[in-house]
């Protein structure tokens, strides 16, 4: 699933949120569902806020599930984050229990 950048955006550095998942074989794919469900979840939620570029899921051949929910800056995500009172905490859980091994919530900054 393809970041969305307009041309103004190339160059920039941009912050990400990283959801990453540590998965075993069984189960995966149920997990996988689940967090693409989760980030179209939040791209609806943020699509109308300012500095949002967008959600991407990978899937590592090495037992891990990568989301990333793009900002143009940090402050971006902090502002919508917090109006929008996110459940990470609820979403972290129903993962859990699908069988994830760990769920680690990072923050990245993307040299642009």
């Amino acid at each position: 699933m393809p970041i969305c950048t307009s041309k103004e955006d190339i160059g920039r550095n941009r912050f990400a949120l990283l959801i990453d998942i540590r998965v075993g074989d069984t189960g995966r794919a149920a997990i996988a569902r689940h967090l693409e469900d989760y980030l179209q979840q939040l791209r609806r939620l943020f699509a109308e806020d300012s500095g949002y570029l967008g959600a991407e899921l990978h899937s590592r051949d090495d037992g891990h599930l990568l989301g990333y929910l793009n900002w143009r800056r940090r402050e971006d995500w902090e502002v919508a984050w917090d109006c929008h009172g996110t459940q990470s905490d609820l979403f972290a859980d129903s993962l859990l229990r699908l069988g994830a091994r760990s769920i680690r919530f990072d923050s990245v900054l993307i040299a642009g």
